[in-house]
C-alpha cells in the first residue's frame, strides 16, 4: 500500500482536502495498517492483486475482515471493519461517472510497481491493442462527433478517442514529465513509455491502413482478394479467366475518402489545440 487515509471523507470532497476534526477515523488507520504493508490474505484466503482486495472490501461494508499483511519481512495479522459509505463510481476506463454507491471503505491506496513481462506476453499485448484500435475505427463517426462536441462545445474530450499529430506530441511530452514509479529506474521507465507510445501509434496506423477502401492499402488488398475469388470461381466452374479487377473504377470512392481524411485531420488538429487530451489531469 502506498498510503493509508486517516479519515473517511465524503465522496464529493475535493481530492486534496485534509482531514477535519469532525471526520470519522478511517477503518484502515484504526486497524493499524501502515504505508508499505502488503496484504497477503483476507479472511484466510490469499489475494493475487489489488482488484481482488478492492472487490472484497467494497462487498464487506460493516463486516469485520481478518487481514494478514507483510511488514518489514514479518507477517502481521490485523482485524479491520470496512465502513459502509458513499463512494464514487468509475467506468471501465477508470473515469468517474459522477454517480456514487454505498460500498465498503477501508481507506487504503495501492502501491504501483514495474513488473517485467516475458517475451511471450508481447503477442497478447499487440492483439489487445489491435482490437482496441479496431473498436475505435468501427465507431469512428461517433468518436469524431464526440471530438467535435468537445472542440466546439463544452463536452469533455474522450481520453481514449482519436487524436492527431499535435495530440500525439502533447501526450509524448506529458509522458516524459510524469514522475517515475520507481525513482531508481527513471530513465528506463521514461524510455519505455515513449517506446510504448511509438508502438501504439504504429499499431493504430496499421489497423487504420487496413480499412478495405481506397486509397488505403486495405482497398488494394480487397481488390486483389476479389480478383482471386473471381478467378477461383471461374476455374471451379470451368469458365474463361475473367481477367484482373480494375480498381481504377473505385477512384471516386478514393477521392471521397481522401476528402473525409482531410476533414478529419483538420478537426483533430483544431481539437488537439483548443481541447487537448491530457493524461495527467
Amino acid at each position: 500500500m502506498s498510503s493509508v487515509s486517516q479519515c473517511v471523507l465524503p465522496a464529493t470532497a475535493a481530492a486534496d482536502r485534509d482531514c477535519a476534526p469532525g471526520d470519522p477515523v478511517a477503518p484502515g488507520a484504526e486497524a493499524g495498517l501502515l504505508p508499505g504493508d502488503r496484504i497477503l490474505q483476507v479472511d484466510g484466503r490469499p489475494v493475487a492483486g489489488w482488484q481482488q482486495v478492492t472487490a472484497v472490501i467494497r462487498a464487506s461494508g460493516g463486516e469485520p475482515l481478518e487481514l494478514l499483511v507483510q511488514r518489514d519481512g514479518r507477517r502481521v495479522p490485523l482485524s479491520a471493519t470496512p465502513v459502509l459509505t458513499e463512494r464514487p463510481v468509475y467506468d471501465e476506463r477508470g473515469m468517474p461517472t459522477g454517480e456514487t454507491r454505498r460500498v465498503g471503505f477501508l481507506g487504503v491506496s495501492p502501491s504501483l510497481e514495474l513488473v517485467r513481462e516475458p517475451l511471450s506476453a508481447v503477442p497478447a499485448l499487440v492483439w489487445d491493442q489491435t482490437v482496441a484500435v479496431a473498436g475505435i475505427v468501427i465507431n469512428l463517426p461517433q468518436r469524431l462527433y464526440g471530438v467535435a462536441e468537445a472542440a466546439f462545445g463544452t463536452a469533455e474530450r474522450d481520453p481514449n478517442g482519436p487524436i492527431g499529430v499535435v495530440g500525439i506530441g502533447r501526450v509524448a511530452g506529458e509522458l516524459n514529465q510524469l514522475p517515475p514509479l520507481v525513482a531508481s529506474d527513471a530513465l528506463a521507465e521514461r524510455a519505455s513509455r515513449l517506446l510504448m507510445l511509438l508502438a501504439s501509434l504504429n499499431v493504430a496506423l496499421f489497423v487504420f491502413n487496413m480499412i478495405p477502401l481506397l486509397p488505403f492499402d486495405g482497398g488494394h488488398i480487397a481488390g486483389a482478394l476479389w480478383e482471386a475469388v473471381k478467378r477461383g470461381v471461374a476455374r471451379l466452374l470451368r469458365r474463361p479467366d475473367p481477367g484482373p479487377v480494375d480498381v481504377a473504377k473505385a477512384l471516386p470512392v478514393a477521392y471521397a475518402v481522401s476528402v473525409l481524411l482531410i476533414g478529419m485531420s483538420l478537426l483533430l488538429l483544431y481539437a488537439d489545440i483548443v481541447r487537448p487530451v491530457r493524461i495527467s489531469g
